[in-house]
């Protein structure tokens, strides 16, 4: 292979994350050598901008997720879009502003640990209306656009999370596993698709660790495996990463069961020998 042809191949392999959160602490040891920008929203008059930030945490959810990515992805190249406040909050404008951003951009991946609850047993409300449809509009956008949201669903079952509820989208639930390989298949009307969120090992402030517990920490495994999609078949439309990963699901439950192997779409492919026997 010659320079040329090996320098458009590692182009080819760019993939571009961007992660909606609390900011990042770059210094973090789980992130030294990660490939990480640092962005904000803040409000301006009546509107909101997004531009440079201080490569900082407010709260250190968003260096956990970094971190998850970075350990399953580590060619990824990691944008934090901090709209989270120190207490873990948002103004809906911000949330928007956020992910209208990130589309606009086109990254291949965009992390949403973070969402609109709505008690199930109450009524929407006129605001609840108007936030959620915007939201749903530009999920819709994005998956026109091809960029791939990743977004985390309700922790209690009182409560309806958006935009993870998206259809337009890939919704996360959590389950209990060690393996930050691990999926599974389950659509429901919250998501279609749990990975480890129970107890998962990932940075804390400070240059330490700790167990995080969430689907907020369920969310960037997947966001991870997409990236590695996005890296190996530039070509996949959504619903092709989507059938991906459930073929990667089924594929470890056949595992696990020990039963014999199936034969898959051809639009399912094994990266990095998740796939494997």
């Amino acid at each position: 292979m010659t320079e040329t042809s090996a320098e458009a191949t590692n182009e080819a392999r760019r993939v571009r994350v961007a992660l909606v959160d609390s900011g990042v602490d770059t210094s973090h040891p789980w992130l030294v050598n990660a490939a990480l920008r640092s962005l904000r929203v803040e409000r301006k008059g009546e509107g909101y901008t997004v531009g440079p930030d201080e490569p900082v945490d407010r709260s250190g959810h968003g260096t956990a997720c970094a971190g998850i990515i970075h350990r399953l992805a580590p060619f990824a190249e990691i944008t934090s879009v901090c709209v989270l406040s120190p207490e873990g909050r948002c103004s809906r404008d911000g949330l928007l502003a956020a992910t209208r951003f990130c589309v606009r951009e086109g990254f291949d991946v965009v992390n949403l640990s973070l969402g609109i609850d709505v008690p199930k047993g109450a009524p929407l409300r006129p605001t609840d209306y108007k936030s959620i449809v915007e939201l749903y509009e530009i999920a819709d956008i994005a998956y026109t656009a091809g960029v791939v949201l990743v977004a985390s669903g309700p922790n209690a079952s009182a409560f309806r999370t958006y935009p993870g509820r998206f259809k337009s989208l890939i919704g996360v639930g959590r389950a209990s596993s060690d393996d930050p390989e691990f999926l599974r298949t389950e659509i429901t009307v919250d998501w279609e698709i749990l990975a480890p969120g129970n107890d998962v090992l990932a940075p804390a402030l400070g240059g330490g660790e700790r167990r995080w517990t969430g689907t907020s920490f369920a969310a960037p495994h997947v966001a991870a495996h997409v990236a590695r999609l996005r890296r190996d078949r530039s070509d996949f439309s959504i619903q092709d990463i989507k059938a991906a990963l459930h073929a990667l699901a089924a594929r470890r439950l056949e595992r696990e069961a020990g039963l014999p192997r199936v034969s898959l779409p051809p639009a399912q492919i094994d990266h990095g020998g998740a796939l494997s026997s």
